[in-house]
């Protein structure tokens, strides 16, 4: 397979070889199995791959169990405890990154007091909110009276 420079031919041993890896457990179909034993025929490299895979199977299952020296899966309690520990220094460094992002965003400390704008200022600046509401909500209203003859839900064509 891997000096193939044809694709299809290629796609046939990757499959071939995938049929191969399952037909020592017996988990191909009958059409599967058949089209498997045609190509081993015709390819000495599959065929190669299917009699390596049939053999490491067949050992695997003359092989005598043995029960492990040591525990292969930690127990519950210790993965638990393992889990709140990795939540605890989780939230502790979500903590530490949200007061480092406020921190940033405050500004540096002067030495020279901050100036608060004049009174006049002040009421200058409200005065001048108050004016663009208003003008605002004229224009809103305006805008809704464009149609007076029509009532006013009126869609396309419904009669008034």
């Amino acid at each position: 397979m891997p000096g193939w420079s044809d694709p299809v031919a290629a796609r046939r041993c990757e499959r071939a070889r995938a049929w191969g890896a399952l037909a020592p457990d017996a988990e191909l179909a009958e059409l599967e199995r058949r089209l498997l034993d045609a190509h081993l025929r015709r390819c000495g490299a599959c065929r190669h791959f299917a009699a390596e895979v049939a053999a490491v199977t067949s050992e695997l299952r003359a092989t005598a169990l043995r029960r492990p020296t040591r525990a292969v899966f930690q127990p519950a309690a210790r993965r638990r405890e393992l889990a709140r520990r990795a939540r605890a220094i989780g939230a502790v460094a979500a903590v530490a990154l949200v007061a480092v992002g406020i921190a940033a965003r405050q500004p540096l400390p002067t030495r020279e007091p901050a100036q608060r704008p004049a009174v006049a200022d002040r009421t200058q600046r409200d005065e001048a909110e108050i004016q663009a509401f208003r003008r605002l909500r004229r224009e809103s209203l305006l805008g809704a009276a464009a149609y007076p003859d029509r009532p006013p839900y009126h869609f396309g064509t419904q009669p008034a």
